[in-house]
Order: structure tokens, then sequence, then C-alpha cells
């Protein structure tokens, strides 16, 4: 006969109450109060659910009616289950978790399906979403980005009506051999942001004041403008927003922490200004802006010139003392930081 001990509870009530089970040779289970000796259930074991064993934690015997026993007497219920119940699932998970080469092989196939599925799983699911997204969801997300940017960042452009006329006529072939994108050029100035150059998902595509008064030559901001075309050609904005969104939900899924998410979405509009592309949504968007170039007879190098020479500024003015030339320094190379200057990048356009 096996015997063991629990806490008996009826189902009604979290009362529990001291019992001793007693299973017989011939499978008969009976519930006896550890006080009074009183026969509370008298069943056949093949009526009971018994729960997996979880390292040391309690299990529980479910009983017909709603009642349940819990114990600690594991060993006992394997052999229990070792008697009446014998197969290769029984017991598997104890067996499986005490293995310590199991535990530390699922430790590490863990590690890889995250590791794929941050590397390639997010960015491939992204990249689907984003170009599936309707054109009202892009023209909206866009619009409130851009007000909210307006409202902290962005002032009106302090450049001359002429001179706005100027650009834009000098960019209407790449915004009219785009015309699938709907590409719309602004002009805004910004203290905070200095010398930039922003797209946002449904076309638009912004300039500072501070990064056409760097410029020495039109065609410099026609290829920072293709650049631009490039990031909306390929929805990088809407990827990364989306791709950030399904890292957030892996990894609630993975930790159970939900807490970050509505973090996130408040953040959303300060994720589309800051525009911190990967290295290889620039790259994408450098060659589209190559190709570009080349088909229409400008010179590659406006890129890098224009590149270079903000990252000059920048130089030059970290070297230089006094507080404005630090803030200078920071403005010039605001665009750097949210568009890496790499060797290879500048490469590619010379």
């Amino acid at each position: 006969m096996l015997s063991l001990s629990g806490d008996y509870f009826d189902g009604e009530g979290s009362r529990r109450t001291k019992v001793r089970l007693e299973l017989d040779a011939a499978g008969l289970l009976k519930v006896i109060a550890a006080d009074s000796r009183v026969l509370l259930h008298e069943i056949t074991q093949d009526h009971i659910e018994i729960s997996s064993r979880l390292g040391n934690g309690p299990r529980y015997l479910n009983l017909p009616d709603g009642q349940t026993v819990e114990t600690l007497e594991n060993d006992t219920v394997d052999r229990w289950q070792q008697q009446f119940r014998p197969g290769f699932l029984s017991g598997l998970v104890h067996r499986l978790e005490s293995n310590m080469k199991f535990v530390l092989l699922t430790l590490l196939l863990v590690i890889m399906v995250v590791w794929g599925t941050m590397q390639f799983g997010v960015p491939a699911t992204s990249n689907a979403i984003a170009r599936a997204l309707p054109a009202q969801l892009l023209d909206r997300t866009s619009q409130e980005t851009l007000g909210f940017m307006e409202q902290y960042w962005l002032q009106p452009s302090q450049l001359s009506s002429e001179r706005q006329q100027q650009l834009q006529q000098h960019f209407s072939g790449a915004v009219s051999s785009h015309s699938d994108l709907s590409i719309e050029v602004l002009f805004r100035s910004s203290e905070s942001i200095g010398a930039n150059a922003f797209a946002l998902p449904n076309g638009q595509i912004v300039f500072t004041d501070a990064i056409i008064g760097l410029a020495e030559h039109d065609d410099e901001l026609l290829a920072i403008l293709a650049h631009e075309i490039g990031h909306v050609k390929h929805r990088h904005s809407m990827r990364r927003l989306v791709q950030n969104s399904l890292y957030i939900f892996v990894l609630a899924m993975i930790t159970g922490d939900m807490s970050g998410t509505s973090e996130a979405v408040l953040g959303l509009p300060v994720l589309f200004a800051e525009l911190a592309y990967s290295r290889g949504y620039e790259t994408e968007s450098d060659m589209y802006a190559l190709s570009y170039l080349q088909q229409n007879s400008i010179p590659p190098h406006r890129f890098s010139d224009l590149m270079l020479r903000m990252s000059g500024i920048g130089e030059a003015s970290a070297k230089s003392a006094g507080e404005s030339e630090a803030e200078d320094s920071i403005q010039w190379n605001r665009y750097l930081s949210t568009h890496p200057l790499t060797e290879e990048r500048i490469k590619a356009f010379q």
C-alpha cells in the first residue's frame, strides 16, 4: 500500500484539511482526515487527474467532483504513477528538467531562436507589414508626426520665397519622376535639429534652413533629396516603427513584462524625429540616390561633398573653444548622428 499526506480542498472554499491518502494494490484510493480518521472519499485511482512534476513544487490530485489534494510527497506520487500508469510520458517533464545536458541544450536553442527571430524574423515581418499598410495610415501618421515636430522643434522657414521656388524648381525633376510616391518638399527652420533633412512615410521630405545654407551647389541638396526619396521608396520609417513594435512584443512575450508598451507608443513621434535608421537602411537609400544621380548625369560626389563638409564643420567646431561653438558642433553633427558617415558611404559617391 502507498501512503502520503497532503492538504484537502473541498472545492467550495479556501479552507484546507490535513489528510492521509492510502492507495491499495487494487488501485482504490482512500482520502482520510488526518485528525478524525473520517473517510472523506473513496475512489479508484484512474478517476484522478495528477499534475505533472515540476522540480520539488507541490503536486495536485484533482478529484472528479472538484475537490483537490495538494501534496509535496513527489517521490510517492511518482511511484504511484510508475505502478498504475506506466509509460514514457510519465514524469517526462521532471526527468528532462533534471537533466543538465538537456537544460543546457534547451537554453542554447532558446537563445538561437530568440536571436534568429530578432535578427531575421522581425525585420522580414516588419518589411512585409510596412509595405501592406494603406496610404491613409501613412498620411495620418506623417501629419501627426509633422504636427508634433512643428509644435516643439520646427519653425517656419526663413528662406525667401524666391529661394524656395528656385529649389522647388531644381527638385521638380526628381519629384515628378516619383509621382507614385507623392513626394512633397517642405522647408523649415530649426535650431534644435540644425542641418538636417528627413522623410515622412507619406512622401513629405523636410529640409532645414541650416542644411540649405551649408550647400555650395543645389545638386548637393538634390543628392540629399534622392537619398530621402530612397527612404520613402523602401518605407524605412514605417519598417522601423513596425520593427520596434515587434521587438517590444517579442520581448514582452519572452519576459512577460508589458509595462514598456505604453511608453513606446507615446514615444513614436520622437522615433520619427530622431530617424536613427540602421546602417542597412542607409546603405539601401545611398544606393538608390547613387543610381538616380548616375541616371541623370549628376556627379555622385555632390552627395559626399556635402556630407564631408558637414563633418569638417563639426570637427572644427568641436575643436573651438566656447559654449556657442560647442552647440554649433552638435547641430552640424546632428545629421551625421542620424545618417552615420562611414568610409564605405563616401567611397561609393567618389
